[in-house]
């Protein structure tokens, strides 16, 4: 047994069962279950694969000094050297030296099951995961019983695979409760292709962390970069700030922070209300027949009464405008209904200096539309014989992909084919030439990433690595050349390696009431850098009963306020605002007055004296706000207690605090702060402010309003 150890670390190792058999903080012990430390899968020319672990070696040997271990371990056709070291965290690496000409697909490592002390198991942990822009999950049987429970990364891939960087915009998670956290986190400034989950492991949560090592036949691995082990008291801040800590230090100098970027356009700064809606159809689902909104310059009195009432800019980001079907990529031009009717409704905007986007649906190719009967490329596909660039199985094989396979049957396009970067450049040259201010080019591609190829002639490794995310940020560094201030967006927040190109983008944190509960991780870490827009909501009607819980699109709201992201509304064909995309009772609408009052007062704060905060600012951890919670329910039965008070906190580049406490309840609440000493101005509006002293205050928020807190 191997004994690491330092002030507020100890470690042991079991080097002969291959094992972390204790590790812990101050304060309790991390393990739950013992487990093999690594698992990994070659793959053979002819595609077959074969998982690994310590249960099909033997042990060899190890060394240990004081702060650091090495053990080594021998199969019949590799070898696996894992070293450990400890300073202020205890920092993991694995090579693995191959002996016959397979292939290192991925590595599992370090592999460690926490204790399940959830709530489902009646313990107070949480698990900070960095999925669809973060989420807190603390019921395990919730998140495995719904659509995003445990799923191996594989081909073809489903859209929401919990894959960095991905849907899984940020490389670390956390696992914590009141006592100590242990975080867990990748140091990699290679931004190399990971699986970021977490799954029930005998009475324990095994944390993954699964490296794709994008290698080639035959060749060794050895790991670059730490996998790190650290302990940390406090909430999910304090574990997102050990990262984010990393992050400045080691790989923020391509990143552009939004108060230097000379390339934003004047509206990003300006935090327009978007209001998206489809031309065609009421939703994803329906027959493709032009709605109320159609020809485009029907929905002008819409946006002049909102405009109006909500006393912004608008933004207009269109569905189902394609002139070929809706969601089937890669073509979308001309738009539906010809190029001149499009343009007169974006000329109108423009004159009123409002903006216009589009959703578009990524690396997509589109066989058949099944919403559209004659939307059919087959013909195509063989004449040019497009198969080549298309991502293969790793047996070779094309098979349909899965993304919205009920709107289209097709396949994924491989990033780093010129077929690729060229049909996309086309597109994208006759959107930005009839002047679409915004284009959400990697919609169905999320955090915009692309998806697994193992085709054996495209010139790049036969399996996953990092070669896809640079192929990726080659392609949108051409695709956006000589575009000028035009924006492009993905589905969820651009994941960390593709902020620079995806600076606007449609945030899904709403996915996450089907893990957990949202948390603004991705505005803490990358805030300065990027800003998002609320999104479209798509499918919140499947983890929220809005006939149960009437406050949740006023609450979602209100948490896309509090993470800085601008404000969406979804409007049905009648300009009424709905609960969210893709509902379809559709004479059942929100209360109208209520949102528009909420988004109003909101937006002013972005537009006002909040805005150095709410659009440039740096999120940092609030000061603890206490008050009643709603219950908001999902409809199988599922509760989420929410504060009634959403809180958020920031600073700007000279330190200037600012606190905001968002009461999205149609009456009025009171609430707790606990401030440190000092002098602080209460804002109940854009001008008007009261002093108060530090301390323990209570606060009254008037219903459907914000209150900011200001350090003198």
């Amino acid at each position: 047994m191997i004994t690491l150890k330092k002030t507020g670390i100890f470690m042991q190792y079991d080097e002969e069962r291959a094992c972390i058999s204790s590790l812990q903080g101050n304060q309790r012990e991390f393990i739950g279950e013992e487990l093999p430390i690594f698992k990994l899968l070659l793959r053979d020319e002819e595609g077959e694969s074969q998982e690994v672990n310590f249960e099909d070696m033997q042990f060899v040997s190890a060394h240990s000094t004081e702060n650091s271990m090495e053990a080594i371990y021998q199969g019949e056709t590799l070898e696996v050297v894992v070293s450990a070291s400890i300073g202020d965290s205890v920092g993991w690496k694995i090579a693995v030296h191959m002996k016959d000409n397979r292939i290192v697909e991925w590595i599992d490592f370090p592999r460690i099951a926490v204790p399940h002390d959830l709530k489902d198991n009646n313990g107070d942990s949480k698990i900070l995961w960095g999925y669809n822009e973060g989420a807190i999950v603390d019921d395990l049987s919730y998140k495995e019983s719904e659509e995003f429970n445990y799923k191996d990364l594989q081909y073809p891939s489903i859209s929401c695979i919990p894959m960095y960087p991905a849907i899984v915009e940020s490389q670390f998670m956390a696992y914590y409760n009141s006592k100590e956290g242990l975080y867990f986190g990748a140091h990699d400034k290679e931004d190399n292709i990971k699986g970021i989950d977490f799954l029930p492991y005998k009475n324990g949560i095994l944390l993954q962390m699964r490296h794709y090592c994008g290698g080639h036949y035959g060749e060794d691995y050895q790991m670059s970069f730490p996998m790190v082990m650290k302990f940390f008291e406090g909430e999910w801040q304090d574990a997102a700030q050990i990262y984010k800590d990393w992050f400045k230090a080691n790989k923020a100098e391509p990143f552009v922070k939004i108060t230097e970027n000379k390339e934003l356009p004047d509206w990003y700064s300006q935090s327009p209300v978007i209001i998206t809606y489809p031309v065609r159809g009421l939703h994803d689902g329906d027959i493709m027949n032009p709605n109320k909104m159609f020809p485009y310059c029907n929905a002008m009195e819409h946006v002049e009464r909102l405009e109006k009432a909500l006393n912004s800019k608008i933004m207009v980001i269109l569905m189902h405008w394609e002139g070929t079907a809706p969601w089937a990529p890669p073509y979308v031009w001309p738009p539906y209904g010809g190029e001149e009717e499009l343009k007169k409704f974006i000329d109108a905007l423009h004159e009123r200096g409002d903006v216009f986007g589009v959703y578009c649906s990524g690396l997509g190719w589109t066989q058949f539309s099944k919403l559209v009967d004659d939307y059919n490329r087959e013909a195509e596909f063989e004449e040019k014989n497009l198969r080549d660039a298309m991502c293969l199985s790793p047996k070779q094989e094309l098979p349909y992909c899965c993304i919205v396979d009920c709107i289209r049957a097709g396949y994924d396009m491989c990033p780093t084919q010129r077929f690729t970067i060229d049909v996309l450049k086309n597109e994208v040259e006759h959107m930005v030439a009839a002047g679409i201010d915004y284009i959400q080019l990697m919609d169905q591609n999320h955090g915009g990433t692309s998806y697994f190829c193992y085709s054996k002639e495209h010139g790049h490794p036969p399996v996953p690595g990092k070669w896809q995310v640079e192929a990726v940020k080659e392609l949108l560094a051409e695709v956006e050349q000589g575009t000028g201030k035009v924006l492009f967006g993905c589905e969820s927040a651009a994941a960390e390696s593709y902020i620079p190109y995806l600076l606007f983008s449609d945030n899904r944190y709403e996915l996450n009431y089907a893990t957990g509960r949202p948390i603004p991780l991705y505005a803490y870490l990358y805030h300065e850098y990027i800003n998002n827009f609320m999104g479209n909501q798509v499918s919140a009607h499947k983890w929220l009963d809005h006939a149960k819980s009437p406050v949740n699109l006023l609450e979602r709201t209100a948490y896309a306020f509090s993470a800085g992201d601008m404000l969406t509304l979804v409007l049905n064909e009648n300009g009424d605002i709905a609960w969210n995309w893709g509902w379809r009772e559709l004479d059942d609408i929100p209360n109208q007055d209520d949102i528009i009052t909420f988004v109003k007062n909101a937006n002013m704060w972005r537009q006002g004296i909040g805005k150095k905060y709410l659009h440039s600012g740096n999120m940092v951890k609030p000061y603890k706000v206490l008050c009643d919670n709603n219950l908001i329910y999902a409809p199988k039965g599922h509760e989420f207690v929410i504060e009634k008070i959403h809180t958020s906190a920031w600073e700007t580049e000279s330190g200037q605090y600012g606190q905001f406490l968002i009461n999205y309840n149609p009456e009025e609440v009171e609430c707790e702060i606990c401030l440190p000493d000092g002098r602080y101005k209460l804002y109940e509006d854009d001008h008007n402010f009261v002093m108060i002293q530090g301390g323990c205050q209570k606060i009254n928020v008037k219903k459907l309003s914000t209150v900011m807190i200001e350090r003198e």
